[in-house]
């Protein structure tokens, strides 16, 4: 679902906001992105394959500390779901699927 250059643009983006983010809150940069509040990429994970292409295209384009951007999350129950969606600050898809039904919750 997710090509390289999908994928690519994601991250230039997702580098940007990092940079700045980081930027403004220099004390953090030795925290993980999860411990400091840095912009990450959520993605639903839909097995090892995928994560592991994922991560060696974010390290190939990239560099290693971009692949502390990434967190994989396992499929929830609805209700889990949607109170995830509310942790969000963008919603992202790729053009192949667009947003179906996510984009209504």
């Amino acid at each position: 679902k997710i090509d390289p250059s999908t994928c690519c643009s994601w991250i230039r983006a997702l580098s940007v906001a990092r940079s700045e983010y980081f930027a403004k809150h220099s004390d953090e940069r030795d925290l993980s992105s999860l411990e400091s509040g840095a912009p990450i990429l959520w993605l639903l994970r839909s097995g090892k394959e995928m994560e592991q292409n994922l991560r060696q295209l974010v390290r190939r384009e990239f560099g290693e500390t971009m692949e502390d951007a990434l967190l994989f999350a396992d499929v929830a129950e609805r209700n889990e779901h949607l109170r995830r969606l509310g942790c969000a600050d963008v919603f992202l898809d790729t053009p192949a699927y667009n947003a179906h039904t996510l984009g209504c919750d």
